[in-house]
């Protein structure tokens, strides 16, 4: 085998090491900012762990006044009963839109705010009691805020192991595309939702894609706060249409990180055909690196750590696949309606 050869794992491993070094920093925002605020959390169907979902965003350790309105879908009044008896404000989707269904909800939400501060959450998720005073204390030096959630599966499965391993790379995506903002935690002022903010979400069907890019637009500036990574609980049945979704709203709003994905793939794959044809366990240091990558990232979530990030490599090879074979798909499948991008 060359000797050459030799130097690509090398080269990796100083392209790892950087990228944990300069991840550091969405550990040290430290902001200050204070403003009474709403949580909005658009809800469609019962979410696993959807009390302690409720109960991880009342219980946070916020200075200001603050809301959570959840948002219900009308054909769910079962839902809405629910949630009142949990002691938080429920609304019935009342906005008029050609949008998702998501954004509809965000949309309705807005409406019944009057806080300066505007904080998107997801039902499916656990925030830590940090999150909101992270999210909102950086907003008096960034248009938003937002963080990344971590994979919590409920169940021990080859599907939600996978999942948990793929859900990763959404860090990638971060490091390599430019910040964007996640849906399930994302915080504004309230200014921000002029007219055309509002138009604009009225005709799309990805909330997070279409309000990244308005930010970028208009050259605002999107702080990514680790110190607020709230856990995703799931329980997937259906990981190869969830993970097309994910593939397909990657390449169409974020196809830099897409293109740059492929390439890591790619050597990810030579890599360990290199130390099955020689043995040689130096060519598995980046698959190490790339595991101690994600254990940094999730250093304060303790034992929901773990499983992510040794399945994290896994997910390597299975989004590189996924995306090879998503590439050029537009359509996708989300909550019972199929959206053409």
């Amino acid at each position: 085998m060359p000797q050459f050869l030799l130097i690509l794992p090398v080269l990796a491993d100083l392209i790892l090491l950087l990228q944990i070094w300069k991840e550091n920093s969405i550990f040290k925002l430290n902001g200050r900012f204070c403003a009474p605020a709403s949580i909005i959390v658009p809800i469609r169907g019962l979410d696993p762990g959807l009390e302690r979902n409720v109960e991880s965003l009342k219980n946070q350790d916020f200075p200001c006044l603050f809301e959570i309105i959840y948002v219900v879908d009308p054909d769910q009044p079962w839902l809405a009963e629910r949630l009142k008896q949990l002691g938080v404000k429920v609304v019935i989707t009342s906005a008029s839109c050609s949008c998702s269904g998501k954004i509809r909800a965000q949309l309705t939400g807005l409406r019944e705010s009057t806080n300066e501060v505007v904080v998107f959450a997801d039902s499916d998720t656990l925030y830590p009691r940090n999150w909101l005073r992270e999210m909102v204390g950086n907003l008096d030096r960034y248009t938003a805020v937002t963080t990344f959630s971590w994979p919590a599966p409920l169940r021990i499965t080859w599907r939600n192991l996978i999942r948990a391993g793929f859900w990763t790379l959404g860090f990638e995506s971060q490091a390599s595309g430019g910040t964007f903002l996640w849906g399930g935690s994302m915080a504004f002022r309230r200014n921000f939702f002029d007219g055309e903010v509002i138009r604009e979400l009225s005709r799309e069907w990805c909330d997070d894609c279409t309000l990244t890019r308005i930010v970028k637009n208009r050259g605002g500036r999107i702080a990514f706060d680790g110190l607020a990574i709230p856990l995703n609980v799931y329980d997937e049945r259906d990981l190869w249409r969830w993970s097309t979704r994910q593939v397909v709203t990657i390449v169409k709003y974020s196809s830099r990180g897409a293109k740059a994905f492929l390439v890591i793939g790619a050597f990810m794959l030579l890599y360990l055909v290199l130390f099955l044809l020689t043995l040689n366990p130096f060519y598995l240091s980046p698959h190490l690196l790339w595991i101690l990558k994600n254990f940094s990232r999730s250093r304060h979530l303790g034992k929901y750590s773990y499983i992510p990030s040794i399945m994290s490599i896994l997910g390597v090879y299975f989004g590189w696949i996924k995306l090879i074979l998503d590439y050029r798909k537009r359509e996708v499948l989300w909550r019972d309606r199929i959206y053409v991008l």
